[in-house]
This record gives C-alpha cells, structure tokens and sequence, in this order.
C-alpha cells in the first residue's frame, strides 16, 4: 500500500500540466476553447491511475531482484522518475521555476548528478529515502483525485457556456469598400524590412510595403495579447484586463474606467452602423463567446499556452494529456495543428464578399517553430531554436500573405479591398543598436488599387487603426496619400513605456 501511494504520488507530479489546468485555474476558463467536462476528467483520473500503476509493477519488480546490479539499476531508475516528475512541476508552476532560476542551471545539474551518483552507490538507503519524499507529495494525489471524482459527477451533463450565434446582416453596405485587416503576432519591422539576415526571403511582403503607406515608428497598444487585441478592437487604451466569466474581460483603461469588453462599442459594432457585415478570425481570445453579437461569423482557437489536456471527446483528453508528457513536442504539435486550422478559417473568411470588415488575428511568426523553410511544410518538428523558429515562421507569414492575395484576386474582390497589416505585440527577441528592446511594430495600409508607396515616420499608437478603418469604410481615405495625411494629424501618442510584464505605461 505504501508502494502504491508513492507512485500514485509521483503520477499525480508526472500530470502537473493536465491536473492543473482542469482543476486550479482562476480565470473562469476564458481562455479555454473546449469546456471542462466528463470526458477531460474521466481520462485525468485514468492517467492518473494508469501511469501509477506502471510504476507499482515497476516497483515489484525491483523488490523481486536479487542481484546487486540490479539493485543499482533499480535505484538508478526511481531517482529519474522522482527527477522527472518533479522536473513536470517545475516546468508547469511558475513561482517554482523561478525558485530554480536562481539556482541555476549549473546548480540542478549537480544537483540532478549527485541524486544518480548516490543512487547508483547506495541503493537500499537511496531507495528509502525517495520513497519518503513521493510519501510527502501524496496528499497531493489526494487533493487531485478526490475533486476530480466530485466535479465528474458534478460536470457529467456538461457546463453551460454562453453561445452567441453570429447575427448576419441582411442588407449589404451601401458602398462596395471592404477592408481585411491582419494582426499577426510578434511580427518585427526590423527583421522582415529594414535588416532581414541574409538568405531570408520575404517576397509577399516586400511586395505588399512596395504598394502601400508604411509606418515605422509604430508601437502597440500593449506587449501582451490579451491586453493588446481588446485595446485595439475598442479603440481605447487599456492597461489591465480581468477574465469575469468564460464569456467576458474587463477591461481597465488608462483613464481608470473599467467597463465589460463584451458591452463596449467596438470596431465592428460601428462598422455594422455603417451597413457593413463583420467577420473575426482569431487566435487566444475566445471572440465568438464575447463579442458574437457584432459579428456575422466568428470563430477562433486557444493557445497551447492555456488548453493542453482537453478534448471534446475522451479519447481527444486522453491523448492530450499523455502528449503532455513530452511538452516541447506536444506543444509544437498543438499549434501547428491550431494553426492550420485557423489559416483556413481565415483565408475562406477574408474572401467572402459578404463582409465589409475582417479581422484576422494569427499566431505566427511567434515561436515555436511551426513551419520548415526547407520542405515548405508545416511541421511540429522543428526545434532550430526560438531564433531560427522565428524566421521560419516568418516566412510562413509571407505565404499567409500570398494565399491570401490570390484568394482575393480569385473572389474578384481585389478592386475593393483594402488590406492593413500590424502586429498586437514586438517580438521579445528584437533588440535596438542600443541592445533595448525594440518595441516597434510594422503598420502597413494598402488600398485597392495598390496604390504609391507612403512613409509616416511620426510614432504613434497603433490604437489608430480603430479609426483608419472606419474613416476608409466611411469613404474619407481613398489612398495612400490621404492615409498620410490623416495619419500626419495629431495622432495616437504611444505608451511612454512598457513594463517587464507588456502593460503599457500612459
């Protein structure tokens, strides 16, 4: 029994991933696309169990040895798996890897080397101990499998989440202007135009800064997404935001007013008073569930970063929760598979002419590493790095650009449609001369026509945009030059500065 409870101890450690996102979030599941339910709390429990009971055979059969190199190699083998189990907490909790950041990684390496020596040299004392140390951490396999057994009972009909079906609109708009405006996550000004490495080719978008209004002095209304999208979808400065529910943010502005994202007019709303339809695509934010009511289709997927280990089935939670037991790989994976996924929404979106106003917000060129330039492919095995990740991806954000022009120019709406592209937040790699962090983002505005190239080299925030879509919508912007002109009037200033977490400074 003793045995078993250990084991059971370091399972529990083993899922700290799966276990903490179904059982110890705060934020309401805002950012969770698939809700908690019988299926992702059934396959935790069975985890749980199963990998557990892998570990009490394993047990037994190391009792069974008789050999002293067995005994070793026994003891060898409990000291990994306490390692890495404990190594699964490190990586899940925060506030305990900061702890062993400051010991460094020097540190845990001895620290990993003498627990191997000592096992390997004294085995029966060795094995006591570790068993002493999972025998600490069994309340937690208590505190883990007694609420899980609770909520599955509680949860077996499922949670009630607030769906907002789209609301088309049934008249078209009164003028045949349509603007398709990118947000792509982390997309760096002076990588992609001003000093790209060489061997970096990045045709689709040096053909689209040919033909529009370029800004390069742009800057982002925050350094994080969940502050940076609802800033400028609201046209306000926001500097906090709060998740109250699965379906809404509050949001704090500069000003101190605090008001619900989902009861505040934004850019599609006022676009839908013009008479034009709305479409939002997106990435992180669940959209659909907070701002439906002003949009005619919606759709978007989470981030690995908060929904690993669930599923909409029980074999989908079962096998997201394993994956998660090989992190780098199971994250990679999830967001080239959401990314794929995304991508298709957005392009079959942007060249519907039925929407006067879409917004697209995607996830790359972030790392990880998604897309392998070599192949052309996407791709869960890539690990050149988060450096070499960014580029790749980068050029996968120019083929973005490129599927996208095509399927315009095949819907026959290329002599409409205006495309604007910018970034929600700098890329944390991007450094100035200065070796500061450049806080920059691109700002590209092209009209239909293509139009003559523009340059604004005045900063200002990219929380214009609100506006710059609206007054092109309205018909006040017709090219780039007027862009230039209306952008050259007072504008948005930008956050005097940026603190270590991305809230801006007003």
């Amino acid at each position: 029994m003793v045995d078993a409870l250990a084991c059971l101890a370091l399972s529990t450690l083993c899922f700290s991933q799966a276990r903490n996102e179904t059982l110890h979030r705060a934020d309401w599941d805002f950012y969770n696309r698939v809700p908690l339910g019988a299926p992702t709390l059934l396959a935790l429990l069975l985890s749980i169990v199963a990998l557990a009971a892998v570990g009490f055979l394993g047990v037994q059969a190391a009792r069974r040895a008789r050999r002293p190199a067995a005994r070793r190699l026994a003891a060898v083998a409990a000291a990994a798996a306490l390692l890495i189990s404990l190594n699964f907490v490190r990586i899940t909790h925060e506030t305990i890897g900061r702890w062993t950041d400051a010991i460094g990684h020097a540190g845990l390496l001895t620290l990993v080397v003498m627990m191997l020596a000592a096992s390997l040299g004294w085995p029966r004392p060795a094995l006591r101990a570790m068993r002493g140390l999972a025998l600490v951490a069994s309340p937690l396999a208590v505190v883990t499998l007694v609420p899980a057994l609770w909520m599955f009972f509680e949860l077996a009909a499922g949670p009630e989440w607030r769906r907002v079906d789209p609301a088309p609109l049934r008249q078209t708009p009164a003028s045949l202007r349509r603007v398709v405006w990118l947000v792509f996550e982390e997309l760096d000004p002076r990588i992609t135009f001003e000093v790209p490495p060489a061997g970096l080719e990045l045709p689709e978008l040096d053909r689209l800064r040919r033909e529009s209004l370029y800004a390069d002095a742009a800057r982002p209304p925050a350094g994080v997404t969940e502050v940076s999208m609802p800033a400028l979808i609201t046209g306000r400065p926001v500097v906090a935001v709060v998740p109250t529910s699965p379906n809404d943010l509050e949001l704090t502005f500069a000003d101190g007013k605090v008001g619900k994202w989902s009861a505040y007019p934004n850019v599609f709303s006022r676009a839908r008073v013009l008479g034009y339809d709305t479409a939002l695509i997106g990435w992180h934010l669940p959209y659909p569930r907070v701002l439906g009511a002003s949009l005619g289709v919606a759709d978007w997927r989470p981030s690995p970063a908060y929904e690993q280990a669930r599923g909409d089935t029980f074999g989908q939670a079962l096998g997201n929760q394993w994956g998660s037991l090989v992190p780098p790989m199971h994250v990679r994976q999830l967001s080239a598979q959401r990314f794929e996924e995304v991508r298709n929404l957005a392009i079959r979106t942007a060249t519907d002419g039925r929407f006067g106003l879409v917004l697209l917000h995607l996830p790359v060129p972030r790392p990880p590493g998604i897309y392998d330039r070599a192949t052309g492919r996407v791709t869960p095995w890539n690990f050149t790095g988060p450096d070499g990740g960014y580029l790749d991806n980068l050029v996968l954000a120019d083929h973005v650009i490129a599927e996208l022009r095509r399927g315009i120019e095949r819907a026959r709406l290329a002599d409409r449609t205006w495309i604007v592209v910018s970034s929600d937040r700098w890329w944390r790699g991007s450094k100035r001369d200065d070796g500061q962090v450049d806080h920059r983002v691109p700002f590209l505005v092209r009209p239909p026509d293509g139009g003559r190239p523009a340059h604004v080299d005045a900063p200002f925030s990219t929380l214009v945009t609100h506006d710059l879509v609206l007054a092109i919508l309205r018909g006040s912007i017709i090219d780039t030059a007027a862009a230039a002109a209306w952008l050259a009037r007072p504008p948005v200033p930008p956050p005097r500065d940026y603190t270590s977490h991305g809230r801006p400074i007003y």
